[in-house]
């Protein structure tokens, strides 16, 4: 039943802008998010958390500020060995998205347990418009500190202790955090790296044994004002439709910032204060051109650039596979993720001796 106050038309919300069915905003600054339109909702589906191990990872969400969901592969590391941790940060142009997606637990629980690390570390972004950037920025660095909590001394050739049953505890006894690798999706690869800028800026000795090993940037959202070639030529795709995205970052972005903004355009200010980096470009990805600037930018800078590239493919393509009806599974797409998998890997195993302190 109505409250009478709603009969009145002073108190009725008048929506002033609807984007795409992801988000409602109204006259009085109210947000809505409904449910996920049809189109997305089978990569939006929830998937719970398991500690019994399922293709041998288990998936555990953390209470932390912010939330954190962990992948954690299900067998002790191999004579005692600690193993690196990926950071996570999630794709949605700042203003859509959840860990807890079966777009993400797709690739990164198979991730977890394809590759040798103690654990994928997910970070539930605050979104924009209620919190628009840098508010995703800094979960990134709350984030690193949550790592830096878990932190203990380690005696040289300590070996790695009996299995436990609880999540933190797993992560705690086999992570080297001396090794931690941030690894984005689209615009959660921007993010990272602005995260890792952040880093270089901290006192010496603040984040403690934290140190960053690489950044990995799965097809990054970069992308210009003025649009690139690939992204005037190619055809529109739903998963990177500009005027769609356009609208996101509006909400995201600093008032009267453009796409020119460090934040999606990271070739400025600070730029190359980075860790060694592995960028993904998906050949049929509207960003490619922009992608391939940036690398060539840092390498002339004298960064560390490696770049796995990945044909026939577009945009996120490896978080999409098997989960959209239109598209349904094949074996090129298959292949490529099996490649990208086995690229992140390697670019993970030759950091293994090489941490960049910034």
């Amino acid at each position: 039943m109505a409250s009478p106050c709603c009969k009145d038309t002073c108190c009725t919300k008048v929506l002033v802008d609807d984007i795409a069915g992801w988000i409602k905003i109204y006259d009085d600054g109210t947000v809505e998010r409904p449910a996920p339109p049809p189109e997305a909702q089978q990569l939006a589906t929830s998937i719970p958390p398991y500690d019994v191990p399922r293709n041998g990872v288990t998936v555990h969400d953390i209470p932390a500020d912010p939330p954190l969901r962990l992948y954690l592969p299900a067998t002790a590391p191999l004579n005692g060995r600690r193993l690196p941790v990926l950071l996570h940060f999630l794709a949605g142009s700042f203003c859509i998205s959840d860990p807890s997606w079966a777009m993400y637990h797709s690739f990164y629980a198979r991730l977890a347990a394809s590759i040798p690390v103690a654990g994928v570390v997910s970070i539930t972004l605050p979104l924009a418009p209620e919190n628009p950037l840098p508010a995703a920025i800094a979960a990134g660095y709350a984030a690193i500190d949550w790592l830096k909590s878990l932190a203990r001394p380690v005696l040289p050739n300590e070996p790695v202790p009996e299995p436990t049953s609880d999540p933190i505890n797993r992560l705690r006894d086999v992570a080297d955090l001396s090794r931690v690798f941030l690894i984005g999706d689209s615009n959660g690869a921007n993010l990272a790296l602005q995260v890792a800028a952040g880093f270089s800026t901290a006192e010496p000795g603040y984040w403690g044994p934290v140190g960053l090993a690489g950044a990995i940037l799965l097809n990054p959202g970069f992308t210009r004002s003025a649009p690139s070639r690939s992204e005037s030529t190619d055809p529109m795709n739903r998963y990177m439709n500009r005027e769609l995205v356009g609208r996101f970052l509006k909400l995201a972005l600093p008032e009267g910032a453009t796409r020119d903004h460090p934040y999606i355009w990271p070739v400025v200010g600070d730029a190359t204060a980075v860790p060694p980096l592995l960028v993904s470009i998906a050949m049929l990805d509207s960003l490619r051109d922009r992608q391939v600037e940036y690398c060539n930018a840092m390498r002339r800078a004298g960064k560390h650039v490696e770049v796995a590239l990945s044909a026939g493919v577009d945009h996120i393509f490896y978080l999409k596979h098997g989960l959209v009806v239109s598209e349904p599974e094949n074996d090129e797409t298959a292949a490529r993720i099996a490649e990208l998998i086995e690229d992140i890997g390697r670019f993970i195993g030759r950091r293994h001796c090489c941490v960049a302190r910034l």
